[in-house]
């Protein structure tokens, strides 16, 4: 008798699959990478969380990794792009980029110049930046030069010497912030 037919493991295959439908059902982006789903009538595999029109539930088979639906002859997406990295890690990696250009900077970038380290409009940069850390890139600026004011007045001659120190271009500025 083969174990792959025996009734405590299709129960545990459809239980299975019935969690993953509901995830492709909710677009939930916690099941990308765990699992990928291929579409019968458009030959295509996506991941849990793509954009794209929910198929028909009878037309869905899932799949481990890519590779497995590629060997079973399915085309990645070209909306979800599952063999790509995904949207919010891509979110990740362009706000840490900025945060490394805000860290560096002697004079705190712009937002045109961070969003376009980032490669998004300025406008998008700073919702993406904000959902990514919980701030502004603004805040995030303040928060750092406050923290580089910090770590050096004990080394600093003076209070005035450990402000310029950290970026700030006058006294005044510094007491604002």
């Amino acid at each position: 008798m083969d174990s792959l037919n025996t009734p405590q493991t299709r129960s545990t295959t459809d239980a299975d699959d019935a969690a993953k439908w509901q995830a492709v059902i909710a677009k939930d982006p916690s099941a990308d990478g765990r699992f990928y789903y291929s579409v019968k009538t458009t030959g295509v595999y996506c991941r849990p969380a793509c954009p794209s029109r929910r198929p028909l539930r009878k037309n869905v088979a899932f799949h481990a990794s890519p590779e497995a639906a590629e060997h079973a002859g399915y085309r990645p997406c070209k909306r979800c792009a599952p063999r790509e990295p995904s949207l919010a890690m891509r979110h990740v990696e362009a706000v840490t980029k900025a945060c490394r250009a805000i860290e560096c900077a002697e004079i705190p970038p712009t937002l045109d110049a961070l969003a376009r380290i980032a490669g998004m409009s300025r406008y998008h940069f700073h919702r993406v930046f904000r959902a990514v850390t919980g701030l502004t890139p603004k805040a995030y600026s303040a928060a750092w030069r406050a923290l580089r004011v910090r770590q050096s007045l004990p080394g600093a001659a003076s209070v005035t010497e450990a402000i310029y120190a950290a970026g700030y271009n006058s006294n005044g500025r510094f007491y604002a912030d």
